[in-house]
């Protein structure tokens, strides 16, 4: 029986296209090839230290801008928030995630992410966090997928076993170490075909 779904936030609930508008905005006042852009912004350890929750935001920016040669301007949104401007929501993945708790499911955002995830983006920004009974923020645990540990603390707080939840990701690290631990993973290519593949799940663990 399947309990619960647990969803990553971004690359999974919200997507965007590698060349929208946002991005090329960034690469440009970065000076940086719009294709590196990810592995320079994003690939860096400060991004890591970031989501492990050893940076805020803000600090993670004036260290980007610095590494850059860059001059960092305070009153500046965020580099992140800005390059990731034109992601969009997954509206039928959320839709899913509502059927579950109709039925006296749970759903859940695991999430790779910083401080802000709650506010600024699932609140704020997106108006989502509502639609969900848990968000597991790595930087407030000060540990990030693909460790086990984030994976056992979301389960615990879910009340459910692994055999008990879909796990949904971008990430094929993340993915593969969720079916590990004996969690139904998939790994997130387009909104239809995670869909499709939770449906699959649904049906074989509820005998349909």
């Amino acid at each position: 029986m399947i309990r619960a779904l647990i969803l990553d936030f971004g690359g999974t609930i919200v997507t965007m296209d590698g060349k929208a508008d946002s991005a090329r905005q960034i690469a440009a006042e970065l000076d940086i090839p719009q294709d590196q852009m990810m592995s320079v912004v994003m690939g860096h350890p400060d991004w890591t230290d970031a989501m492990l929750g050893k940076y805020t935001i803000e600090e993670f920016d004036q260290r980007l801008y610095a590494r850059l040669g860059k001059t960092y301007d305070p009153t500046q949104y965020p580099v992140i928030y800005r390059m990731f401007a034109d992601e969009v929501l997954s509206t039928n993945l959320l839709v899913v995630a509502d059927e579950i708790r109709a039925a006296n499911g749970k759903a859940a955002i695991l999430s790779n992410a910083t401080f802000d995830l709650e506010e600024r983006l699932l609140g704020h920004k997106f108006g989502i966090i509502d639609r969900f009974d848990l968000v597991v923020n790595s930087a407030r645990l000060g540990i990030v997928k693909p460790d086990p540990a984030i994976y056992h603390h979301t389960l615990d707080l879910l009340e459910v076993a692994p055999h008990e939840a879909i796990f949904v990701d971008d990430i094929p690290v993340n993915v593969e170490a969720a079916d590990a631990l004996g969690i139904h993973a998939i790994l997130f290519r387009n909104e239809a075909q995670a869909i499709a593949d939770i449906r699959n799940i649904q049906a074989r663990a509820n005998g349909a």
